[in-house]
């Protein structure tokens, strides 16, 4: 493993980390301060959307980043070149044709939001969604630089880049709201900025891996379907991500109020916080297994045992944390509007856990494209877990009773990742709990202590 781009990568994932929190901490404030709170409710609302349509982009990347990487370490750049052209063509023709979905449907969502709004304001909706369509499509091509630079041992340089590039869309969203009150104006503004950055980073990845687009190769079908579940598996994390995040937060504010909602948001951020830690984590062991030398399986089984302590110490350090000072620091976060519920917190430090836990084996699998079946009850546990909250708040159940579910569905990840890897690391589950307190395991955090500080 290169020390130096293991660096480098940690570097860039925290830099993708803390790029989405400045943008989302800092558009809010320049939206309101120039447009009222409806108009930017309007454009909260069309401008969700995108991110979940422009998934098939991140799915096949993530895939076919995977697939191309693998036959280009065994020395097939033919395979790797057709794996690389099977991914762009389908996330480029899939998109486009969700694109058009999606505006064709924003037609409807335009007339229903502008119900009680002038015929111009009714137009400016449509038009901001017609360009948000042009944005899905750009965002699908970002997406897909992200092959080559992997290929090339480059993906720090494609995740600042993209993290640039996110930056860069606080300031055209500065720049566009003082000069237009037209959300068709900011959305044309982000569309074309967002093509633009495509093109650039696409033209830099060509550069940094010019094989890879060498030729257009006679058929990618075969690579097209065995592409499709693992792409699938990418695609379907955010989703469950969004049930998590946006389904337990319409539920508790549809049956215990908008008081208990915003002081369940406000724990769910501190707790969610941890995440920070799972995000870093499986970015960066999901890049990197890629680049193994030597004794791979040997190198899995450490890495897989080395990360699974590192989350157990960071987690119970962290949640210790949290529940002796979560009061103070959700009242200063939300200037003493809401209240810190101790159970509450526990309940989502439990789940957070898990999802640390959870990250080192996904990533192991996820890596090798064969996360499929995990994610796929992972996705079926999560969605069970909120429709039994959704019949236990009518039942009239306390709301901690409501979540129990969510620490279920995270357990079932959990169990079934950690036993996905530990299969293909041919490797039983006492021998893995065994490595967990060996001297090995001590060598390896101080070494990753030692790289940490030097660097």
């Amino acid at each position: 493993m290169n020390g130096a781009r293991l660096m480098r990568g940690i570097g860039a994932n925290m830099l993708s980390i803390a790029t989405r929190i400045a943008v989302q901490f800092a558009t809010l404030p320049l939206l309101f301060a120039h447009w009222d709170a409806g108009q930017v409710g309007v454009w909260l609302l069309i401008f969700a959307l995108p991110a979940y349509v422009a998934i098939i982009g991140t799915g096949f990347a993530g895939a076919g980043g995977s697939a191309s990487m693998t036959a280009a370490r065994r020395g097939d750049r033919a395979d790797a070149r057709d794996t690389f052209a099977a991914a762009w063509v389908v996330t480029a023709a899939g998109t486009a044709v969700l694109a058009g979905v999606f505006f064709l449907a924003g037609e409807q969502l335009a007339r229903w939001l502008g119900a009680n709004m002038a015929g111009a304001a009714r137009q400016d909706v449509t038009g901001a969604l017609g360009w948000l369509a042009l944005y899905i499509l750009a965002s699908s091509q970002m997406a897909m630089a992200d092959i080559p630079f992997r290929v090339a041992a480059r993906y720090p340089t494609h995740i600042v880049l993209a993290s640039l590039a996110n930056l860069a869309e606080i300031a055209i969203v500065a720049v566009a709201v003082a000069l237009s009150d037209a959300l068709s104006d900011l959305a044309m503004a982000l569309a074309l900025a967002r093509c633009v950055l495509a093109a650039v980073i696409l033209l830099y990845a060509r550069r940094v891996c010019p094989w890879l687009f060498a030729r257009v190769p006679g058929g990618v079908g075969s690579h097209i379907r065995a592409l499709a579940r693992p792409a699938i598996a990418f695609m379907a994390m955010p989703v469950i991500f969004g049930i998590n995040l946006q389904g337990y937060l319409l539920l508790v504010g549809a049956r215990y109020g908008a008081a208990a909602a915003a002081a369940f948001a406000a724990t769910r951020a501190l707790t969610r916080l941890l995440d920070l830690f799972a995000n870093l984590t499986f970015g960066v062991q999901y890049y990197e297994s890629g680049y193994l030398d030597g004794d791979r399986r040997a190198m899995q089984r450490r890495i897989l045992a080395t990360m699974t302590l590192v989350a157990g110490i960071v987690s119970l350090v962290f949640s210790a944390l949290l529940l002796a000072l979560g009061g103070w620091l959700q009242t200063i976060y939300t200037l003493g509007e809401t209240r810190f519920d101790p159970l509450v917190a526990f309940i989502l430090l439990c789940a957070a856990a898990l999802r640390a836990f959870a990250s080192a084996p996904v990533a192991a699998i996820a890596a090798e494209n064969r996360h499929a079946r995990v994610i796929s009850i992972y996705l079926a546990a999560t969605t069970l877990s909120l429709g039994a909250a959704l019949a236990l708040s009518a039942a009239g159940a306390a709301l901690a009773v409501c979540l129990v579910g969510l620490v279920l569905a995270e357990a079932s990840q959990l169990v079934a990742a950690m036993r996905a890897a530990l299969r293909d690391l041919d490797l039983d589950l006492r021998a893995f709990l065994r490595s967990l307190r060996s001297r090995e395991r001590l060598a390896d955090l101080a070494a990753m202590a030692r790289l940490l500080l030097r660097r």
